[in-house]
C-alpha cells in the first residue's frame, strides 16, 4: 500500500516553474487544464497542452516550466512504499523507464485524488489507510489508460514507428524475432526504441512479443485441430515444453486446458486474425457473466 508523504492542489504565477531536481519518492501530478507548460524529465520534453497525468520515479531528474501567459494549475501526491517495499505493485508508470505522461483525464482518478485531498484536510488522523487504498486505486486507473492497448491509443497515439515495429511482429511471428531487428525497423536505435516502447505500451518488445504468440496461440488452439506442439511451432516457439511453460505463465493454465475450456463449434468456422484497432478480442464470443 502506498504511503504519501505529502500533497495538495495549487495554482502557480504564470512564468514561474521548478529547477531541475531528483526525488527520492514517487510523485503524481494533475495538470487538469491545457497550456504551455513544459515538464522535462531526462532526455524526453512534454508540452501540455492537454489535461495530463506525469509520474515522476524516484532518482529522475526533471524540471517544469509553467505557461507564460496563464496560471498552471495542478494536483500533486508524494507518496512511497517504504512500508513493503517488496510489495510495489506491478504497474507500468511505476516501473524504472516507464511513461512520464499519460495524457487525457480521467474523471474517475481526478475524484479520487480531490478526496485524498479533502481526507488529508478533515480527518488526517485518520487518512492512512482510506487515503492509500484511495491512492492504490488511482494508480490502477492511470495505469489503465496506457495498458488497456486501443483504449490508449485514443488519448495517446502510438508512434508510427512503434506501429510499424508491432505490424513486422504480427506478420512475423512464426520467425525468430529480436529487439535489435524490431529497431532497425523503426529506424531507431536499439536503446531509444526499448525505452519508447516501454513508455508508449507499457511493456518491453521481449514481453510484447510472448504476449503476441500467446495470443495467436489462443486463436489456433480455438480456430483449428492442430496439436499443441504444431501450435506451438506455427506462432515462433521452437520448443514444446518452453512454449508450454510460457503459455500457463501468461494464461494461467495449460494450453490444452484453455482448449478444453473455451472450445466451442462456433470457432471452427472463423480464421485467426490481428487484434487490429477493435476495442475487445477478435474472434472471440463474450457472454455476461453476471446474468442470474
Amino acid at each position: 500500500m502506498p504511503v504519501i508523504h505529502i500533497a495538495g492542489d495549487v495554482v502557480k504565477k504564470p512564468g514561474t516553474g521548478i529547477s531541475p531536481r531528483v526525488l527520492n519518492d514517487y510523485e503524481l501530478l494533475f495538470f487538469p487544464d491545457g497550456s504551455e507548460s513544459v515538464y522535462r524529465v531526462e532526455d524526453e520534453t512534454y508540452i501540455l497542452r492537454e489535461p495530463s497525468f506525469i509520474i515522476t520515479r524516484p532518482g529522475e531528474r526533471h524540471l517544469y516550466e509553467y505557461d507564460t501567459n496563464q496560471p498552471t494549475r495542478h494536483l500533486f501526491i508524494h507518496f512511497g512504499f517504504e512500508r513493503n517495499p517488496a510489495m510495489l505493485p506491478d504497474l507500468a508508470i511505476l516501473r524504472q523507464g516507464g511513461p512520464s505522461r499519460v495524457t487525457g483525464g480521467s474523471e474517475l482518478a481526478l475524484g479520487m485524488m480531490k478526496q485524498i485531498l479533502y481526507l488529508m484536510y478533515a480527518v488526517p488522523d485518520r487518512m492512512h489507510q482510506r487515503c492509500g487504498t484511495l491512492l492504490l486505486a488511482v494508480l490502477q486507473e492511470i495505469n489503465g489508460l496506457i495498458e488497456d492497448g486501443p483504449l490508449a491509443s485514443q488519448t495517446s497515439p502510438i508512434p508510427p514507428q512503434l506501429v510499424k515495429a508491432l505490424d513486422y511482429i504480427e506478420k512475423h511471428l512464426e520467425e525468430p524475432l529480436s529487439v535489435e531487428t524490431l529497431a532497425q525497423t523503426a529506424g531507431w536505435t536499439h536503446e531509444h526504441f526499448s525505452r519508447s516502447f516501454v513508455k508508449h505500451l507499457g511493456r518491453t518488445p521481449r514481453e510484447a512479443i510472448i504476449h503476441k504468440r500467446v495470443d495467436r496461440a489462443c486463436q489456433l488452439l480455438l480456430h483449428e485441430e492442430r496439436s499443441v506442439k504444431e501450435v506451438a511451432y506455427a506462432v515462433g516457439f521452437a520448443d514444446e515444453n518452453y512454449f508450454s511453460r510460457v503459455f500457463k505463465s501468461v494464461r494461467g493454465i495449460t494450453a490444452t486446458e484453455y482448449r478444453r475450456k473455451h472450445s466451442n463449434p462456433i470457432y471452427k468456422d472463423l480464421v485467426p486474425i490481428s487484434d487490429g484497432d477493435s476495442l475487445y478480442p477478435p474472434n472471440r464470443i463474450l457472454y455476461n457473466m453476471w446474468t442470474p
